[in-house]
């Protein structure tokens, strides 16, 4: 008996052992779905603006949780890794290739071997490249010649990228402009063993209403930290003989930038007193001119730390300074007119500056804009703009084409920003004599590249030329019908032929040269299908209407074994957007002629293990700006019962057997789905917010605050409703989320009040990732655990 009861004991510690291992270790799905995860990504072309070449980029390196596991460092908002300076590219570029169209000659750079490319830069006479890479102990500079095909680092620098980097071509084709590690010499700053003091905040009569933010300094060490890391050496490299030099002094940087002629730098410096509740943007700073070699000439601005700017506002002071890209080295800037605050009454909400002589004169007055300014255009014609202006009340953009020191104007843009079909696209640019982008404008006629090309009739990406006067157009390229072909930018100097890359539901994106004069057309790249046979999903774009009679759309996938008159499972992922009419509600830029990857843990391996997939559906939440939340719950469930209706009237699927998923925002959504309707039998939700009383100053869209709309805050916080969440729910986050209101607590929150009000809920904290998941493990294991969740409560064939 004594024997049996060992053994028994054993038994049982056995498949403790073995429960055990099953619920703590990196699980995966079946072997094809892993298959499918593991291909890796098709390289893809860099065109050159108006050159008869490309750059030809590969990436074939696999993201694991090694990648994730260094060291990181958050601090005045700002995630990054100590080690290198900046924050690890953990999807660096490993080859190059330099393709001719001329010749169709095609070579491979001659790089070292193991190189991880972040980011390359070429010089103006298209001779040099500059390719930043970097390795574990920092990021490095290194040029590489294309005549003579070698390459050479610059030794002895450490570029700084913990506040973005860019690097600047001068106009010789020799020397570019940087910001390196500044701590040569210099010691970390060493924490201290016992706090030097309480921490003390303290107000008085200051509004002060700001989004959630993360990594924020805590303390006197943290802001030594700050100096410590972000403090940069602005220096000028000499491509050719492979040295540098510094200008200016040090500092914390977040941007320099060379005027057109060379002969100046516009400099915007952090300084103290640092935050606590800000991140590093909110911080006073310095705009400064400096000359060529670094030294200050003035100071053109000195803006405080700004913590009373009320949501949705700007900044009452200077901003939005940038050079005149026509003029060798004259500035411009915007000024709030409004006091920044958007709820303001004025006649006009901004106005532009213009500072002609840098150094000692005073900027004048150039022009007023009724609505926010949004951004300025300049033309190749002098003196020539666009300014545009923007209505958040009404989400409106209006682009007007004018002209210095003339009254008049012309309205060119005049639409929602959520109207798609009447989007125009992108103005066409050409580089002037000073390198800068000016667009092209030729008499009245100006180029639009239209690379989302929506429209009623589907979505066919173009190329046209319009007349600014007279409205006329003419189209010079349209996508082929059956395919998704969106045209890249012109690649000679007569404006005749363009680059165009080019897809469809079977053949995975390539690259042509289309000739718009002769329609001929020449094939840069034959990259095959890397998917196998089993893997090509049947997929088409549905239209159907919610009971409001707004029109909503989705792209539908389908088992490829799947055949009519066969009811399925029914998956639908989702993302809210919000709309000020139902014209621009309904439209759609969805096409089939897209072809199907499958990246991360995708909603799509579900049509893998037989589910209907109907992926981006449409869930517009319409109204006002001011209080279109107030009905974000119902509009949510009728748009997701429009769907399941749609599809079961069609014979597709089983209402019975529907799922939601959806990540951040849409995670948001699929539990108030759940709270409040009884329509889908379980729920995914990844990385969200549910608890709104936690982002008090808005959230999303939403402009009021806690204390404006307290009942509303409530009503769509799903961790208040908890207790009504009646469907199995399946919470995934990322443990070092940072994404600003949804961070994992959030989730921690939700799950233990789902658990404390007898629900049926699962939550998986995955650790080192952040608000998206990028590790191999980690995708793998999500799509696992989203199959079997599924399995279990909505195919019900796993138990």
């Amino acid at each position: 008996m004594r024997r049996t009861m060992i053994e028994i004991l054993l038994l049982l510690l056995l498949v403790s052992l073995i429960l055990t291992a099953a619920e703590t270790g990196y699980e995966e799905p079946e072997a094809k779905m892993v298959e499918i995860y593991d291909i890796p990504p098709l390289p893809y072309l860099q065109f050159v603006k108006f050159e008869e070449f490309a750059l030809e980029k590969s990436n074939t390196r696999e993201i694991t949780l090694k990648d994730l596991a260094r060291e990181e460092l958050g601090l005045a908002g700002e995630k990054f890794h100590p080690d290198i300076n900046g924050y690890y590219d953990n999807s660096p570029v490993a080859d190059i290739n330099y393709i001719s169209f001329k010749d169709g000659q095609r070579r491979k750079l001659q790089l070292p071997s193991g190189i991880e490319i972040r980011t390359t830069l070429l010089s103006w006479d298209r001779q040099y490249l500059a390719i930043v890479s970097q390795r574990e102990d920092g990021i490095y500079l290194g040029i590489y010649d294309l005549r003579k095909e070698k390459y050479k680092e610059i030794e002895h620098l450490k570029l700084n990228d913990t506040l973005g980097m860019e690097l600047q071509w001068y106009n010789d084709n020799r020397h570019l402009l940087l910001l390196a590690v500044a701590g040569q010499g210099a010691e970390k700053p060493e924490k201290p063993i016992v706090p030097e003091k309480p921490i003390i905040e303290e107000t008085s009569g200051i509004t002060s209403q700001t989004r959630t933010y993360t990594n924020l300094l805590k303390n006197a060490y943290d802001e030594q930290l700050f100096a410590y890391y972000f403090t940069s050496q602005p220096v000028k490299v000499d491509a050719v003989k492979g040295n540098f030099k510094r200008i200016g002094k040090n500092g914390i940087y977040n941007w320099l930038e060379l005027s057109p002629d060379n002969e100046y730098i516009l400099v915007s410096e952090i300084e103290k007193p640092y935050s606590r509740e800000l991140p590093w943007h909110r911080f006073p700073r310095s705009y400064q001119l400096w000359n060529a070699e670094g030294k200050k000439l003035r100071i053109l601005h000195e803006r405080p730390l700004t913590e009373e700017i009320p949501i949705g506002g700007v900044y009452s002071g200077a901003r939005n300074f940038e050079w005149q890209p026509q003029k060798g080295a004259e500035l411009l800037w915007v000024e709030a007119l409004d006091g920044g605050n958007p709820q303001n009454k004025v006649e006009f909400r901004d106005r532009l500056l213009l500072l002609e002589d840098v150094v000692i004169g005073e900027a004048r007055e150039i022009l007023l804009t009724e609505k926010r300014y949004r951004g300025i255009d300049w033309s190749s014609q002098e003196d020539r703009f666009i300014i545009y202006d923007y209505d958040r009340d009404t989400y409106w953009l209006r682009g007007w084409l004018a002209q210095l020191d003339r009254e008049e104007k012309i309205l060119i843009e005049d639409r929602n920003i959520r109207d798609i079909y009447n989007n125009p696209g992108d103005l066409v640019h050409k580089r002037s004599a000073y390198n800068q982008e000016l667009f092209l404008h030729e008499g009245d006629n100006v180029w639009f590249l239209n690379r989302t090309g929506a429209s009623p009739e589907g979505k066919f990406p173009y190329l046209k030329k319009v007349n600014l006067t007279d409205k006329s157009e003419e189209l010079l390229f349209r996508s082929r019908e059956g395919f998704l072909e969106t045209p890249v930018c012109f690649v000679d100097k007569d404006l005749r032929k363009i680059a165009v890359n080019s897809q469809n539901h079977d053949n995975p994106r390539n690259y042509y040269i289309y000739d718009t004069v002769t329609g001929e057309s020449i094939w840069l790249t034959d990259y095959q299908d890397p998917y196998p046979e089993w893997a090509k999903l049947p997929k088409e774009i549905i239209h159907y209407k919610r009971a409001d009679g707004i029109e909503l759309s989705g792209t539908l996938y389908l088992p490829k074994e799947w055949q009519p008159g066969e009811r399925l499972p029914l998956v639908i992922n989702a993302y809210p957007e919000e709309y000020t009419d139902s014209s621009t509600a309904g439209q759609s830029d969805k096409t089939a002629d897209r072809f199907t990857y499958f990246g991360g843990a995708s909603s799509r391996y579900f049509a893998l293990a037989g589910y209907a997939v109907l992926a981006d559906a449409s869930i517009p939440i319409i109204g006002d700006p001011e209080t279109v939340n107030e009905t974000f719950i119902e509009q949510t469930v009728n748009s997701v019962k429009a769907a399941i209706d749609h599809l079961n009237e069609q014979g597709i699927i089983d209402p019975q057997q529907v799922g939601i998923m959806g990540h951040s925002y849409g995670a948001f959504m699929v539990a108030n789905v759940l709270a409040n309707s009884d329509i889908c039998a379980a729920g995914i939700a990844r990385s969200g917010a549910y608890n709104r009383t936690l982002t008090p100053f808005g959230f999303q869209s939403e402009r009021r605050t806690f204390w404006e709309a307290k009942d509303f805050y409530l009503k769509v916080s799903p961790f208040i409703q908890a207790e009504k969440i009646k469907q199995p729910l399946l919470l995934i986050h990322g443990e070092a989320d940072d994404n600003s209101g949804t961070f994992p607590l959030q989730t921690r929150r939700l799950y233990a009040a789902l658990k404390g009000n007898g629900a049926t809920a699962r939550m998986v904290i995955l650790p080192l990732e952040h608000h998206g998941y990028m590790a191999r493990e980690s995708n793998l294991h999500v799509i696992k655990e989203m199959l079997d969740w599924f399995g279990r409560y909505v195919k019900k064939s796993e138990k």
